[in-house]
């Protein structure tokens, strides 16, 4: 084995912990997924160390988690492990620099209220929210609609803009509960975006929720879509929140949520990082944004 290869090994080593599988041969290594997995041990995240590029089986689709092996470093790795894999990193398998097509609200959107009230598929994408505890209120505030046709088509979409009004990304969500998907991402990435950009003050209070259909719960709140925080949303709460900084992840991800305090409550943000602990199966959109007996000192 190479000594770039050994070097690598280790960095998916301190990044993932101990491999499940490995081979060799193939360049081929697994791990528990960081996401999905729950110390349930599956080993379903695949590492291919000779194609530069990585998968997990059981949650790559909702959670986006596959692509090039850079990508995983720079989610879960530190800085210094991704200074280092650049130097590793072969020529071929590095990002081109390509124009990014301009992401587009799907086909089949519509808004509910340009929608028949008497219609059965806007009648069927209502009641689920309704069921949900959404109000009107809420859906006219961030401009929820529905797919009645096209490859988004029988979902719920809830659209994201960033701070020109310009469409950033969407979460588009199954109201069918025998889905097989409940969620079906757009092609684009979620760690360049931040959701919910163009109704954030960042002079007031901030939430920081996994969920849209979290955030939408809360005032001023961004969903960071996942347990883990982006580079760019990072530094962006550094550059620009005033108020204090409240994070309200799942029960759980306690761990993830304790972990995300501690990078925040430094410099400029020092003593404005709040937290809350739910107990239970609950989140915060079954609270309804209810959240005000979980807030918990981190001493």
């Amino acid at each position: 084995m190479s000594d770039d290869k050994e070097i690598l090994l280790e960095i998916l080593h301190d990044i993932l912990g101990k491999e499940k599988l490995h081979y060799e041969s193939r360049g081929q290594i697994s791990f528990d997924c960081p996401i999905c997995d729950e110390d349930r041990h599956k080993g379903n995240l695949e590492v291919n160390y000779f194609e530069h590029v990585y998968k997990c089986w059981a949650c790559s689709d909702e959670n986006g988690t596959h692509g090039p092996l850079g990508k995983l470093i720079d989610i879960w790795g530190n800085k210094k492990q991704r200074k280092l894999y650049n130097l590793l990193q072969p020529e071929e398998h590095k990002p081109k620099e390509r124009r990014k097509d301009k992401l587009r609200i799907p086909e089949g959107f519509t808004l509910f209220k340009d929608s028949s009230l008497v219609y059965p598929v806007r009648r069927q994408a209502y009641n689920y929210l309704k069921q949900r505890g959404i109000t009107d209120d809420i859906i006219e505030k961030y401009g929820i609609g529905f797919c009645d046709s096209g490859v988004f088509s029988g979902r719920i979409i809830v659209p994201s803009y960033d701070n020109k009004d310009d469409l950033n990304y969407f979460i588009a969500r199954s109201w069918d509960p025998n889905s097989r998907a409940k969620y079906k991402n757009p092609e684009a990435s979620k760690d360049e975006i931040i959701f919910f950009e163009n109704t954030i003050n960042w002079d007031e209070d901030i939430h920081l929720c996994e969920g849209a259909f979290d955030a939408i719960f809360l005032p001023n709140s961004i969903a960071m879509l996942g347990k883990h925080m982006s580079e760019l949303l990072l530094n962006t709460l550094y550059e620009k929140a005033n108020g204090n900084i409240i994070i309200c992840l799942d029960s759980d991800a306690w761990n993830d949520a304790v972990k995300l305090y501690h990078n925040l409550n430094g410099g400029r943000l020092y003593g404005k990082v709040k937290i809350i602990k739910l107990t239970g199966d609950d989140d915060v959109a079954d609270l309804r944004g209810n959240i005000s007996e979980y807030f918990y000192e981190i001493k």
